[in-house]
Parts: C-alpha cells; structure tokens; sequence
C-alpha cells in the first residue's frame, strides 16, 4: 500500500471490477493512488485480505508525512518540478508538452470507445465505502487491448493565463482533466509502469463558459469539504465520470509520453480530445477555495511546465475518418499541408481563464479505495 505527502483532495469512485476484470485482476496492493515516487512505484507488497485491506486502508488514509522528503514533491520553490528527479528530469518522452498544429501528423485509426462512463457511482471524499458499479473503460482508437479507469484528476493555477499542462499552439485551457488508465493485460501497476503501453491518458480542456453541468454535482461536494482534512470527515453523493467527456468524442491529438506527476514514467499513450466543455467561473473559484491538508493553504497550483519533444510525432484522429472504412487498429500517417490552420477549428472554446483542481482514484479488488 502506497501512501505519500500530497496537497490535493482526494475523490474516490466505488465500481464493481469483477465483471470486467474477473480472476485476472491487478494486485490491489501495487495500485496505490497517483502520483507516486519512482521508488513507491517498484516496491513488492504481498496480497491482503478484503477486510485487512478495507482496514488498513482507513488507517493510513490521511497519514501524510510532511517531514519526509524523500516522499515529498509539489509545485513551490522548495519541491517544485525542477526538484523531482530521474524519469522527470533526465527523460527524452516527458509530458506535458506544447501540440503545434502546424506539425501534425493525420492518424488513420479507428474511434476511441468509451464504456460504461455512463455509468453512477457513489463517491467519496476523503474516507471509503458505498456500493459497487461498473467500471469504466476505453478501447479502440489506435489502442492495442482493454484499457481500465484507474483515477481522474484536474490541473489548474491561480493565474488566469496558465492552468491546463497541455497546450495548443503555446495557449493555455482553464483546466486539464486527466482520465488515467492501465492496460488490463498487465497483471501490476508496476509491470505496467515498466511499459510503453502501459497507461492510456485521456485529457480534456475546459474553458469558461455558461454551462456547469459537468462539474455541477462535484461542486456541491467540494463546498461542503472545502477546508475539511480530519480522519472523521466523510461525503458521499452519486457521481458518472462520463460527465467530462465532450460530445464529439472523434477528433482528438495522439504521442507518446509520460506521466505529469513523479516518478513521470514513460509508459503513457496520451489522448487530448480536440473539443473542450465548459466550466463556469464560480466553480473555478470553489475550486480554488480548497485548502490543502498538509500546510492549509490554497490549492493554487498544480501543473507541469512544458517539456521538450525530442523529435516525437503528434498525430491527430479527425471525425471525417469516421466516413471511411478501416480496416485494422494500426495507424498510418501523413504529414498535413499548408499551416495546420484547420486543426484549430476544432478548438472552439475561448481559451481565457485558467483553473483546475486535482483529485485522484485508487482501486482494489471490488471498490475504489483511499490510500
């Protein structure tokens, strides 16, 4: 079991694994919630049982040790990313970085599937428990197997220029959402960590606009947990991760990457889908009212500076391919003409304001879990 020093409020979704995972699943105990150190991330622990786990799990779920430093990274001066160390920052596929349009390669795949984001869940702050549902997973799209939701975050900042990790020709969105996945063929996180293939990120851009619909229901949550960090604090309200996902789901940017977060490992195929949904700017505040656990100040940044590409390609999946047969999951590329203009239309949210909030989602064998 994982447990590391963190800034960030925790949100976990309870769903049933068994009917997607079966026998075969992921060891609950390398799973841990992310992001982790690079040595969390190889370290052996051996199986528990259900009710030892759901003990343990309470036990440490608000242990946040401060005062060591060798578990603890953020975004101030002090443990910032310019201090996180190996993968982060001696890695030649780091993310996030910046998409030009004008160097975009078409990728000739199929659609990306989205099941059961549709689906209720209970959700948690802070401590575990309700009933299980199905659980979330995408396919397709140039993917090479069954990719399951292993957590979702947001990245924001306190300054209305500079919020998304990713960007569009140098400019920023309000806010990232991360819908992170691990490949079902790997029996561990930490086998999966160790691949290219590992992780599937799917991110989405907000921008300010009026409709809060997507983040209605978590906002009445976080208004009511917005300086609450004891042991005892516990909410629970009915939650479909699918509210995050934007209505056209057929254009998005493809690379090869790497987590944002410590230990930034290689192992991620990315997927930023080209149409953002909206926020509505007092969400962004109530968001930005949200104090961190450890040292009860404002949660006012979280994100990454850009990396560089190292000569990596960034492909783009466009909807007119949804016009045409194809006929295998392999991609095939062409280089686009004239200045890339055109993938910019796609992009129709303004992209004015900037907010995020990052939350995570661990799991075990039947239910999210906090660690």
């Amino acid at each position: 079991m994982y447990f590391f020093p963190t800034l960030y409020l925790f949100i976990f979704i309870f769903m049933d694994l068994n009917s997607i995972l079966g026998d075969n699943n992921l060891d609950a105990n390398l799973i841990g919630n992310l992001p982790f150190t690079q040595e969390e991330n190889h370290q052996k622990t051996t199986s528990h049982h259900h009710h030892n786990h759901h003990h343990n799990s309470q036990k440490t779920a608000h242990h946040h040790p401060s005062s060591d430093t060798s578990h603890s990274w953020g975004y101030e001066d002090h443990n910032g990313p310019h201090t996180w160390g190996k993968h982060c920052r001696h890695g030649t596929r780091q993310s996030p970085i910046d998409i030009r349009t004008s160097n975009l390669e078409f990728a000739y795949i199929n659609q990306l599937h989205f099941v059961n984001y549709d689906q209720s869940g209970a959700v948690e702050l802070k401590i575990m428990g309700m009933e299980p549902r199905q659980r979330p997973y995408i396919y397709g799209g140039g993917l090479t197997g069954k990719y399951l939701l292993l957590q979702f975050h947001f990245h924001w900042t306190s300054d209305h220029l500079y919020g998304s990790e990713h960007t569009i020709n140098n400019l920023h969105y309000p806010v990232e959402v991360h819908l992170v996945h691990v490949k079902e063929e790997y029996n561990t996180l930490t086998e999966a960590l160790e691949q290219p293939d590992g992780l599937a990120v799917v991110g989405i851009f907000m921008y300010i606009g009026n409709d809060g619909s997507s983040m209605a229901n978590l906002e009445t949550g976080l208004k009511r947990v917005e300086k609450i960090f004891t042991d005892s604090a516990t909410l629970i309200f009915n939650y479909t991760v699918g509210v995050h996902l934007p209505p056209v789901l057929d254009n998005f940017y493809r690379y090869q990457g790497s987590l944002t977060t410590p230990g930034c490992d290689e192992s991620v195929i990315w997927t930023l889908m080209a149409e953002p949904i909206p926020i509505l700017v007092q969400q962004l505040e109530t968001l930005r009212a949200i104090h961190g656990p450890i040292f009860g100040k404002r949660l006012s940044v979280n994100n990454r500076p850009l990396q560089p590409l190292n000569g990596r390609r960034v492909q783009f999946r466009s909807s007119s391919l949804n016009r045409q047969k194809i006929c295998s999951n392999d991609t095939f590329v062409t280089k686009p003409s004239g200045n890339g203009s055109g993938f910019v239309s796609v992009l129709n949210g303004p992209l004015a304001f900037i907010f995020a909030f990052f939350t995570f989602l661990a799991f075990s064998n039947n239910y999210y879990t906090v660690i």
